[in-house]
């Protein structure tokens, strides 16, 4: 019992001292060869609403099963969170699937709040469709 007192004491301050993150970076690709879609290159640079989004990802449960993806137009958005310019955590986004695959088989299921918190945090209407753009046709 000791020990586990001690540890938990001894993380406390390491976990304190840690540096939150402060910037987000967002870009949307197309997974789908017949479409495209219009571009979205975006960084949020206010440490609180970032660090709220990653708090966020990081308690989305896992996906529980593989999930349906009724309409999937192969939009794809990239998130990256970064502290003082190092990349600490990296997604893709699957819109229409409600997923975040974070990497090495870690995939998180999110619900309409998570989009709509992105979009806020991009300053676009947090109600739209700006993260889930009907494709382009390519030529």
């Amino acid at each position: 019992m000791s020990r586990v007192v001690l540890a938990l004491a001894l993380a406390m301050p390491i976990a304190a001292c840690a540096p939150s993150v402060d910037t987000l970076s967002v870009h949307r690709f197309s997974v789908a060869a017949e479409n495209q879609f219009m571009p979205l290159d975006r960084t949020v640079n206010d440490a609180a609403v970032v660090s709220a989004l990653y708090d966020e990802i990081r308690a989305m449960p896992p996906q529980s099963m593989q999930s349906f993806c009724p309409i999937d137009f192969g939009v794809r958005h990239e998130l990256s969170f970064y502290v003082h310019g190092d990349r600490v955590l990296h997604g893709v986004m699957e819109m229409s699937c409600y997923v975040l695959d974070l990497g090495a088989g870690d995939r998180r299921q999110f619900d309409d709040r998570f989009p709509a918190h992105l979009l806020g945090a991009l300053g676009l209407y947090t109600r739209g469709n700006e993260l889930w753009p009907t494709p382009i046709p390519r030529p």
